[in-house]
């Protein structure tokens, strides 16, 4: 018998025994420790880029600096990443304020601000102000990118000398997190944000895919470049979120590099599996998953790994509920017919499109695939109103596919599915896609 660790969320980790002859794939591989010294190595990557010129030499030019910091619903450990830069910069007797690229989730409450930034940030005197996607008059009109796209900035950002956005390097539901993610939606307009996400519906404008492929990427990126934004960190971390990669520079250069820097450790082959697709894909989820809509993204990376008619498995106690995932009820079971009411709906308003994001590729997984959720009895309340089955525990869950598939079921074992992409992504077709 092989035991899979199967991480819970805020509870922990699932010990899950699986016959040897069903785990045929298993991602749960060593990866490094927290890069030493880490503060020196921060220093190091922003004055050693992979384009443009070093952050010390930008700082000795600027009188007021911003930093862009991600939200809440990115894991990336600022609290260990900005102290060395903030010293920096305050030794060089410059201004510095943080700007916190909200999108149009909502403000940070204070616990999350203190998960974020830490106590030596909080009590720094350093500014910290939140994005707010529908305060208009934050923002500043630059113009408009090819794909039709007005661009409002948040005008601190404008008003700045120089401008470093920190974040991390991860698979999202859109692509790759970082990078121009940054200026939008991040610290962009309402407006902006929904206009570029109607690009969401093109196939390629998803997980593991890069502009030119990826339009919503193509055009978030068009927006970076109006937006002036002076260079970018990027950090790669760990599954405990030790920082384990860092890259600095120019912000489209730093965030492909980044890119490739990840596919190292995130990224595994499809050929390794007998068959090239398995039956069942387990995945569990992050501590910071605390909504499902944000712990249900491995159902969209594993949708590769999985063949038609198998079983995607996502182990997440989520304390906070569903959140935006509760929009997804409306569309449910995902039949063809369903999926087109929602097109129809985003196009009357009657759903908007940045918290679609959220929910609207995993319904398109689960047209074609089975999905079942292992959580807390007293969510399973929750699962029952948007029609997503789910059990207590893993035990059931395995019942379920053994029943389902019989006593050969091929398994692929994803501790953080919602990291995982393929070696080689498949090429998906623009034009003559059917429901």
């Amino acid at each position: 018998m092989a035991t899979i660790h199967v991480p819970y969320g805020v509870k922990g980790k699932i010990d899950f025994e699986i016959p040897d002859r069903n785990l045929v794939l298993d991602t749960d591989v060593p990866f490094p420790d927290e890069i030493p010294n880490l503060e020196q190595a921060i220093l190091n990557a922003l004055d050693h880029p992979v384009a443009g010129p070093p952050f010390s030499e930008r700082l000795a030019k600027a009188r007021k600096v911003i930093i862009l910091q991600d939200n809440f619903a990115r894991l990336t450990p600022a609290y260990k990443i900005l102290p060395p830069i903030l010293r920096k910069i305050r030794e060089a007797g410059k201004e510095v304020e943080i700007l916190v690229a909200s999108g149009l989730l909502r403000e940070m409450n204070e616990a999350e601000l203190q998960r974020k930034f830490g106590e030596e940030i909080l009590k720094s005197g350093i500014p910290i102000i939140q994005s707010v996607a529908r305060a208009r008059w934050d923002f500043e009109f630059l113009g408009v990118t090819s794909y039709g796209t007005p661009i409002h900035v948040h005008r601190r950002l404008l008003q700045a000398d120089l401008s470093l956005a920190v974040t991390m390097t991860q698979a999202t539901l859109w692509g790759y997190g970082g990078g121009g993610s940054m200026i939008l939606p991040g610290v962009s307009s309402y407006e902006t944000i929904e206009w570029n996400h109607r690009l969401m519906t093109c196939p390629t404008s998803g997980v593991g895919y890069e502009p030119p492929l990826n339009r919503l990427r193509a055009d978030i990126e068009e927006a970076l470049l109006m937006s002036g934004l002076d260079m970018s960190l990027l950090a790669i971390c760990n599954p405990q979120l030790g920082v384990i990669e860092l890259t600095a520079g120019e912000t489209i250069a730093a965030h492909r590099a980044s890119v490739a820097k990840y596919r190292n450790y995130y990224a595994f082959d499809l050929n390794q599996i007998p068959g090239g697709q398995l039956d069942v894909a387990i995945s569990g989820s992050f501590p910071g998953d605390r909504f499902f809509a944000h712990a249900c993204w491995p159902i969209a990376n594993l949708d590769y790994f999985v063949r038609e008619g198998g079983t995607i498995i996502v182990a997440t106690p989520v304390p906070g509920g569903l959140a935006h995932y509760s929009y997804a009820k409306d569309y449910m079971p995902p039949t063809p017919q369903a999926l087109a009411r929602l097109y129809e709906d985003v196009f009357y308003g009657k759903q908007e499109l940045w918290h679609a994001c959220l929910w609207m590729p995993i319904i398109e997984v689960m047209a074609k695939k089975n999905v079942i959720v292992v959580t807390e009895p007293e969510r399973l309340p929750d699962f029952e109103i948007v029609q997503v089955p789910a059990v207590t525990s893993m035990a059931e869950a395995w019942q379920i596919v053994q029943e389902r598939y019989g006593a050969d079921v091929k398994v692929g074992n994803f501790p953080y599915g919602k990291w995982i992409v393929p070696a080689e992504m498949p090429i998906r077709e623009f034009v003559g896609r059917r429901a």
